[in-house]
């Protein structure tokens, strides 16, 4: 071993440096870094392709390895950085140890070193958060009184989504002694963060603080006002990428939260009380290839405002412990058995069953859609009553029957007329009585019998 260039032998030269490339070709998550007294800004001198390429130290939480970890690092061109060498005085194995937030006071110069070679950071207009000059690196998110002025907030309370109607009881006049509909509720999306806008409390800055001071000035405050004091500084702690991507793990006391964001505006939100919220701006897919079971203590708000389509290839079962009611605006299929095989409609009713049909009634039974003719039984335990505003027609193909154990009573209030194509037949067990209030012709084109033990003529 040669000690002369033993790496370490020597101790740790430290540098500071900035980011001027991370587009490694061995997809080691290396950058090219410009360091401050080793190198100078003069690109011609040092052109940004021509400095060393750096390793980025990751936690002992990332194994850096086989894929496995948090890769590559987060580094942008621009991020001001500190490391060491790690040949010491040949300065040629640069190790990055973290980025150094600050406060730019310029634009990027793309024509000099220790700059953005693009010129995006710093800048005055960074697309996501809204970042400007003169201004802290820490995410606004994090600082909680500048929140308000991030892109991703402003744009959620923007599209915040309100008065989503629920659905309401329907109302059945006709059948029912209820006089009063149910009144339509909504709801609305949660308050973006917690809180309306410009709210939160903020300590006062440099105060030293800690949490049972900050729950004693400031949490207490803000529940008097009713305000949730969420994502103050420095309990907030902020994970934002360049494309908009957020991560929030909140821990101020008593607005605890966790909040993951895309840069679309789909997101994920669990507040302090553990109420979460979900919203998805595009389309949703979820795909379980198990069993899935879901309980919910309380109540269940579903609106769809397009098509809703169910597939259940095994059985379907519904169980309500209450009452189960339904209001179609349009019309209503039900087609029970598919193909050749039939299905059964099977129900039992403990109470009562009324309906109104506002337009006519039209069913078949056992047609010569089917080939085949079926019966049509109904057992009534009680009394059937009948009001028809028109004509009644039925026709019988075969035999037709009334039979009462009592009386049977018809009453026209016109002419009854009783026709038979073959013979009529009227049997009484005790009398036979035929009275008119006007004639009473009988006429026969054949013999007129009358056979009696006894016969009056008058």
């Amino acid at each position: 071993m040669n000690e002369n260039y033993f790496m370490g032998l020597d101790g740790f030269v430290w540098f500071t440096g900035v980011v001027e490339n991370r587009n490694d070709p061995a997809k080691l998550g290396r950058v090219q870094v410009r360091c401050l007294g080793y190198h100078t800004e003069d690109l011609i001198d040092i052109p940004s392709a021509d400095l060393p390429w750096a390793h980025v130290m990751h936690p002992v939480t990332d194994p850096s390895m086989q894929g496995l970890g948090n890769t590559p690092s987060f580094l942008v061109e621009g991020s001001w950085v500190i490391g060491f060498f790690r040949d010491a005085n040949e300065k040629q194995q640069p190790i990055i140890l973290g980025s150094l937030p600050g406060v730019p006071k310029t634009e990027a110069d793309i024509s000099k070193g220790f700059n953005d070679p693009a010129g995006t950071y710093p800048s005055e207009d960074v697309l996501h958060s809204g970042h400007g000059l003169d201004e802290s690196d820490v995410s606004r998110l994090a600082r909680g009184e500048d929140a308000e002025t991030h892109k991703s907030l402003i744009n959620r309370r923007e599209t915040q989504f309100k008065d989503i109607p629920i659905a309401t009881k329907p109302h059945v006049s006709t059948v029912s002694t209820a006089s009063k509909f149910e009144t339509a509720g909504s709801f609305d999306e949660p308050i973006p963060r917690g809180y309306e806008s410009g709210t939160t409390t903020t300590p006062t800055a440099g105060a030293i603080l800690t949490v049972a001071q900050f729950q004693e000035d400031y949490v207490a405050e803000s529940l008097l006002r009713k305000q949730n004091p969420t994502g103050v500084y420095p309990f907030n702690h902020v994970h934002e990428s360049e494309t908009g991507h957020i991560k929030e793990v909140d821990d101020t006391p008593e607005g605890e939260r966790l909040y993951t964001q895309h840069a679309a505006g789909t997101y994920e939100e669990i507040i302090a009380d553990g109420t979460k919220t979900v919203k998805v701006v595009g389309d949703n897919y979820e795909l379980i290839a198990g069993k899935s079971n879901v309980y919910v203590r309380g109540d269940i708000n579903l609106t769809c405002s397009g098509d809703k389509r169910e597939l259940i290839e095994g059985d379907y079962i519904l169980e309500v412990g209450g009452n189960f009611t339904r209001k179609i605006g349009k019309s209503e299929q039900v087609k029970i058995g598919t193909g050749e095989s039939g299905g059964n409609l099977e129900e039992e009713i403990k109470g009562n069953h009324a309906f109104n049909i506002a337009n006519s009634v039209a069913g078949a039974i056992g047609t010569t859609l089917t080939g085949t003719s079926k019966d049509f039984d109904i057992t009534i335990g009680g009394k059937e009553t009948r009001s028809i505003g028109g004509s009644v027609d039925i026709t019988a193909t075969d035999n037709y029957q009334i039979t009462s154990l009592k009386s049977v009573g018809i009453l026209a209030t016109e002419n009854l007329t009783t026709f038979s194509v073959a013979s009529t037949s009227i049997i009484a067990g005790t009398s036979l009585d035929m009275k008119s209030t006007g004639k009473l012709p009988i006429n026969s084109e054949e013999e007129v019998d009358i056979d009696g033990e006894v016969i009056n003529l008058n």
